[in-house]
């Protein structure tokens, strides 16, 4: 019986942490946003996104990031630093993305992230 008792709870927390989740609603504060790609888009509105592409013009390629949140508040910001460029070139459908910007709306800081835990 003590094996039994082992074993089921064993089973039953190993199902706890297999398939974690974690699919960020997209929140805009100030000058600073983040939130998960699949949050956005299955969340329960119609209103909030985030995104981040890439305009590879020659001869200065640059990016842009935006977001909304469920109460319509934006973010924006543009970057033409390389280090940025590569990390919006490397985002996909299983990413997180955490921007802020400065007053002037360049893009101090974008951190991303990509895992199971963001995807459907």
């Amino acid at each position: 019986m003590k094996n039994l008792v082992i074993f089921v709870a064993t089973i039953m927390s190993t199902g706890l942490f297999a398939g974690f989740i974690n699919h960020y609603q997209v929140n805009v504060s100030g000058n600073t946003a983040y939130g998960s790609f699949i949050g956005a888009r299955n969340s329960a509105d119609n209103t909030q996104y985030i995104s981040c592409s890439f305009v590879g013009r020659e001869p200065s390629p640059y990016g842009i990031c935006s977001a909304r949140n469920t109460a319509g508040d934006r973010f924006y910001c543009t970057t033409t630093k390389d280090y940025h460029l590569e990390q919006i070139r490397g985002l996909s459908n299983e990413s997180y993305l955490y921007m802020q910007k400065d007053d002037a709306g360049k893009c101090e800081y974008i951190y991303s992230a990509t895992g199971s835990m963001f995807h459907e």
